[in-house]
C-alpha cells in the first residue's frame, strides 16, 4: 500500500502584524513578546531560534489559539486564531500519548474526539503509520516504543485530521543525536511531500537549517525579530548537507543575528 499525497489538505498562510504579548506575575508585567510582524507563505517550513524566555512557545500557542494576545493582529488562514480548530496540529516536546490505548487507537483518537470517526477511519489510521513507518508497530502500547516511535506516532496523531498548519515545539529535544538527526530528515521530507506550513520552535541551531525554508532568529527580554535568514539547500534535504560549506555559512549567519543581539543588551 502506499500513501497517496495528492488528496492532503494545502497549507495555510500565516499572518502576524506588531503582536505583543506580556505576562503578569507575582512580581509584576513580563513583556514576552514585542512588535512581531511576520509573513508565513503556505506550504513554508520556518523555524523559530532564541534563548530561553524569547517567547517561541508563546508564538506558536498564539497561532494555535490557545493565548491571547495584548496588541497586534493576527491571521491564520485567513481566520483570527481560536482553540480547537481541527486544520491546525500540535507536536509538543513529549509524545503525551494514552498509555492505555495501543499505537493506532492513540492514532485514531483525534477522530473519535472530534466525531468524525467513519468507515475510513481505519484505512486514514493504516495510511498515516505507513507514513511515519510504524506499521510493524500498530498494536504495540507506547510503553513498548522507543522515544523515537513515540514521537512517530505524536507526528501520525497531529496529522490525523489533515491539517493545513503543523506547529512543533521542540519535538525532538528529547532524543539523542542520531535519532534527532534521522527525525529531522525524515520530517523535513514529509513536509515537502505533505505541503503543509510548518511552524517549528527549537534551541538548535543546526536542526533548523537542516529542516526549514526560513529560520527567524529572536532575541529576548521582550522577545523580538532580530534575524530573518532563508535557507536556500536544496530540497530533499540529506544528512550529508550537515558537513557542507553552506549549511555551516547558514547556521553562522544564525548565530551571528542572535549574538549581535546579546552584545546590544551589554551596552
Amino acid at each position: 500500500m502506499s500513501v497517496n499525497y495528492n488528496n492532503t489538505a494545502a497549507g495555510e498562510t500565516i499572518s502576524l502584524a506588531a503582536v505583543s504579548k506580556t505576562y503578569m506575575t507575582a512580581k509584576g508585567p513580563l513583556p514576552v513578546l514585542r512588535d512581531i510582524d511576520l509573513e508565513v507563505k503556505a506550504g513554508e517550513f520556518v523555524s523559530f531560534v532564541g534563548p530561553s524566555g524569547c517567547g517561541k512557545s508563546t508564538l506558536l500557542k498564539i497561532i494555535a489559539g490557545l493565548v491571547s494576545y495584548d496588541t497586534g493582529n493576527v491571521s491564520v488562514g485567513g481566520e483570527a486564531p481560536r482553540e480547537g480548530r481541527e486544520d491546525i496540529g500540535f507536536m509538543l516536546q513529549q509524545s503525551v500519548l494514552m498509555p492505555w490505548l495501543n499505537v493506532s487507537k492513540n492514532v485514531e483518537l483525534p477522530f473519535a474526539i472530534s466525531g468524525r470517526r467513519d468507515g475510513n477511519t481505519a484505512k486514514r489510521v493504516a495510511d498515516l503509520l505507513e507514513l511515519v513507518s510504524l506499521t510493524p508497530v500498530a498494536k504495540l502500547n507506547p510503553w513498548e516504543l522507543s522515544g523515537g516511535m513515540q514521537q512517530r506516532v505524536a507526528l501520525a496523531r497531529a496529522l490525523a485530521l489533515d491539517p493545513g498548519i503543523m506547529l512543533m515545539d521542540e519535538p525532538f529535544s528529547a532524543l539523542d543525536e542520531f535519532k534527532r538527526e534521522f527525525l529531522n530528515i525524515e520530517v523535513a521530507q514529509m513536509a515537502d511531500k505533505l505541503g503543509k506550513t510548518t511552524l517549528l520552535v527549537t534551541h538548535s541551531i543546526g536542526e533548523a537549517v537542516l529542516m526549514s525554508d526560513r529560520i527567524i532568529a529572536l532575541g529576548a527580554n521582550p522577545g523580538r525579530v532580530v534575524g530573518d535568514i532563508k535557507v536556500d539547500l536544496e530540497r530533499p534535504r540529506r544528512a550529508d548537507m550537515v558537513g557542507s560549506d553552506r549549511y555551516q555559512q547558514l547556521s553562522n549567519e544564525v548565530r551571528a543575528a542572535l549574538a549581535s543581539d546579546l552584545e546590544g543588551e551589554k551596552q
